[in-house]
């Protein structure tokens, strides 16, 4: 599952209040840190100033009080006689040492007046308390603010989705539909960009419109020029039939004419309602599916001498019923089997179990982006149109998954490789047939 637009906004948002945090905590600490050595090295240097005139007036006296020590070291004299932290240093010194649990700030300078050297030692335990105090406050600042701003980017991303969400609702809501004009969506929103995007989708919605439009007129307009040389054609086997001058053989040919005329009105019907996406249930009877394959495969036969015997019927349980439009039906099988017998020199299996019916040929199978383009599961709201998906496919396998479709049946390709191709189609609701 992709993560949401506020998720993600919310971890930005939050990580640059982290950042920007972290980077506050980190300038304030170098701060004070910088203050501290500033004015402790400043007071030091001045005490030891004050006590370098002191020398050289020859009124210095070695002091040690609570937070600071002072002591002179002539020339000539031993180290032995000063405290550890000032011995085997290199003069002149200045740093920050650890003694026990006390914190000592020490300097040493060498005088040329009088000759020696002078040594201070500051105490400043309670200043480096007072820091770790400041230290901990501003960790416990830090924590704060970082808790604060977990809320705060959720409620700024929410604030900042909120036009996205009402955005993708209205898109939502929209419903295609050939026959009603679709819904518009609002362009009132506060911010330009949100406002193009509606402006931009609405002007879609027309041009949609407009070509579901025209593609109504072309139906109506094929409709009519399909249907007028049919009509042609039918009158005129009417005029040959009524002169009544014809051998047993021509009238066995005319029947036959007269068939392939009435399928191909039937068939041309069908066509028009599925390029117009119309119902069919006026149509609708119900037929016996095992013998609606037989009669089809008879029908194929008759038209195709050569394909006489190819294929093989297997039903394999009860007779079944089915109410759909017969000449959808008729039209299904028959591009299945012309699929099938075009694929493969062999037998081709026809096989009625229950509520599918199998159509399998032995050839070389069908490409992997065919077989995904046409397995249908569940009926035509499982199933997605698209032109650039069909130019890929025969048109008879184009017409078994718009027929499918409309029926509500499930088309699956359990098998399509080197040892042939299976196409199962699903039957919804098949009541028993007496």
């Amino acid at each position: 599952m992709k993560p949401s637009l506020t998720a993600r906004l919310t971890r930005t948002l939050l990580f640059l209040i982290v950042a920007t945090t972290a980077t506050s905590m980190f300038v304030v600490e170098m701060f004070v840190e910088d203050v501290e050595e500033t004015i402790l090295s400043r007071e030091l240097r001045a005490d030891a100033e004050f006590f370098a005139e002191q020398l050289r007036q020859g009124s210095f006296q070695p002091i040690k009080t609570g937070r600071l020590e002072a002591t002179f070291l002539a020339q000539g004299e031993g180290e032995a006689v000063l405290p550890k932290y000032f011995q085997n240093r290199p003069l002149p010194f200045s740093e920050e040492i650890e003694v026990g649990e006390t914190t000592l700030l020490i300097i040493g300078e060498q005088l040329e007046e009088p000759n020696g050297a002078l040594f201070l030692a500051q105490d400043i335990s309670i200043m480096e308390g007072r820091m770790t105090m400041v230290q901990l406050v501003l960790v416990g600042v830090a924590g704060f603010m970082l808790i604060v701003s977990f809320f705060v980017a959720r409620a700024g991303a929410q604030y900042l989705v909120r036009p996205f969400k009402k955005l993708t609702l209205d898109v939502s809501n929209t419903t295609p539909s050939p026959r009603l004009s679709m819904g518009r969506i609002a362009t009132d929103y506060r911010d330009q960009e949100f406002c193009d995007i509606a402006s931009a989708f609405n002007r879609f919605l027309s041009e949609l419109e407009a070509y579901i439009e025209r593609e109504k007129s072309f139906v109506k307009l094929a409709s009519h020029e399909l249907r007028t040389p049919l009509s042609v054609m039918s009158g005129a086997l009417d005029v040959l039939e009524q002169r009544k001058n014809l051998s047993a053989a021509d009238q066995k040919t005319l029947a036959r004419i007269r068939r392939a005329m009435q399928t191909m009105r039937d068939d041309t019907d069908v066509l028009l309602e599925l390029a117009r996406s119309e119902a069919t249930e006026s149509y609708a009877r119900t037929i016996d599916l095992h013998d609606f394959v037989q009669d089809t495969v008879e029908e194929l036969e008759h038209g195709y001498p050569d394909q006489v015997g190819r294929i093989d019927i297997y039903n394999d349980g009860p007779k079944l019923g089915v109410t759909a439009h017969p000449a959808l039906v008729r039209m299904l099988l028959r591009n299945l089997l012309q699929n099938a017998l075009r694929h493969t020199h062999g037998k081709v299996e026809v096989r009625v179990i229950e509520n599918s019916i199998s159509v399998r040929d032995f050839g070389s199978g069908l490409p992997a982006y065919i077989t995904e383009h046409l397995n249908v599961q569940g009926g035509a709201s499982a199933m997605t149109t698209s032109a650039g998906q069909f130019s890929n496919t025969t048109f008879g396998l184009l017409i078994v998954r718009l027929v499918c479709e409309r029926l509500g049946w499930g088309l699956e390709i359990p098998q399509s490789d080197s040892q042939g191709t299976e196409f199962v189609i699903h039957v919804l609701s098949l009541p028993k047939v007496d």
